[in-house]
């Protein structure tokens, strides 16, 4: 069995210190297994002088030569062979050009078991029959957006009696769908069932908004109905509001307790899922450790201090994305002020790092697979 076998069975997902030597000896395992199957990456390792034996603790982590998230926008590199590959998933594209991830079974597999126990430890799963509306795209043909895999397997954590997508196809694009959105809820409402929402922020804010301009007289939903939101805000950042403003008219408008409300953080270029706790923050699990680098030498900061958002995480197999830099700011807070009972850090998401740019051993990466 190896360490990632043993770190993915262990069932104290928030007990860093318990499986630290587990993540370290698992996070070798994945930089040993893309050296090995990936020549892109053997290159980059070499090129950044960058050797197993400089992991002698977790703390050694940020020492992986990252990768920036966008460079899969643009490249297709693989540690295992094509055939082999169970997921495709792409990032949704709102800003041009989407990543390409690849995911094989064995990823998939502790991918599926992460996400259970995340589940399960914040009390999202339930055997009652629920109700769900998705504000997000609906399912067609040639979709391999991560989000809409990501939606269709959260109704798993509860049985689906109905299921309505905000976000239809209309001739070749998708609109949303506001009087269809408008119908299923007062629907939901007088079924009395719990009503599951999920998906993108922004189209929860424009939805409520809708209510509120329209004068429309507020639903009361089951009180064990829940939201859960994630993807971010993308090209509908100009209208972001703080969450627990936007949970508090969720609470308001479809009298869904606001402690019912949780935001996700999740990437398709970081298949790690961060759900908040009942506090609304953000937990680093024992599968990955969160690592905030300074803007302009990528080297890694303490708490409190705001820089590029960037992941260590041993969970992927197919694709060397060990050591991932996304195009976020973040800033990282010490578990202990959260006061939910789970000690890890926790990270708080600033907004999109925009133009700033900064330059490491990975950047080099795309004149490698141009053979410069």
């Amino acid at each position: 069995m190896t360490a990632r076998d043993r770190l993915f069975a262990y069932k104290k997902i928030y007990d860093q210190k318990g499986s630290e030597s587990l993540f370290l000896e698992a996070m070798k395992e994945s930089v040993e297994h893309h050296r090995t199957h990936c020549e892109f990456y053997e290159k980059l390792l070499r090129e950044c002088d960058f050797s197993i034996g400089q992991l002698k603790s977790v703390e050694d982590c940020y020492r992986i030569p990252a990768i920036p998230a966008d460079f899969f926008k643009y490249h297709e590199v693989l540690s295992t062979k094509k055939e082999d590959i169970r997921v495709h998933a792409t990032s949704s594209g709102t800003r041009g050009q989407k990543s390409q991830i690849y995911l094989d079974k064995a990823s998939v597999e502790f991918g599926t078991k992460m996400v259970i126990k995340a589940m399960k430890h914040h009390g999202l799963v339930s055997l009652i029959p629920s109700n769900y509306l998705i504000l997000g795209y609906e399912p067609k043909e040639g979709n391999e957006m991560g989000n809409v895999k990501v939606a269709l397997g959260m109704t798993r954590f509860a049985p689906a009696r109905e299921t309505v997508f905000a976000l239809r196809t209309i001739a070749d694009k998708y609109e949303i769908d506001y009087f269809g959105i408008m119908d299923a809820l007062k629907r939901f409402s007088r079924q009395k069932l719990p009503v599951r929402i999920l998906g993108f922020p922004s189209y929860l804010y424009m939805l409520l908004g809708v209510m509120r301009e329209s004068g429309m007289k507020p639903l009361k939903l089951n009180n064990r109905s829940l939201v859960l939101t994630g993807g971010g805000w993308k090209k509908f950042d100009d209208i972001m509001i703080d969450k627990n403003e936007l949970y508090d008219m969720t609470e308001e408008f479809l009298g869904i307790p606001a402690k019912n409300c949780r935001d996700f953080y999740s990437a398709v270029e970081h298949s790690v899922a961060y759900p908040e706790c009942e506090n609304h923050h953000m937990h680093v699990p024992i599968w990955s450790r969160v690592i905030i680098r300074h803007v302009k030498t990528l080297e890694p900061l303490g708490f409190d201090q705001p820089g590029f958002l960037s992941f260590v995480s041993p969970l992927v197999s197919s694709m060397p994305i060990s050591s991932i830099i996304m195009g976020d700011m973040a800033v990282l807070r010490d578990g202990a002020e959260c006061g939910c009972g789970i000690a890890t850090p926790y990270f708080e998401i600033l907004g999109r790092a925009g133009a700033m740019k900064a330059r490491s051993c990975a950047v080099a990466a795309s004149e490698y697979m141009r053979g410069e």
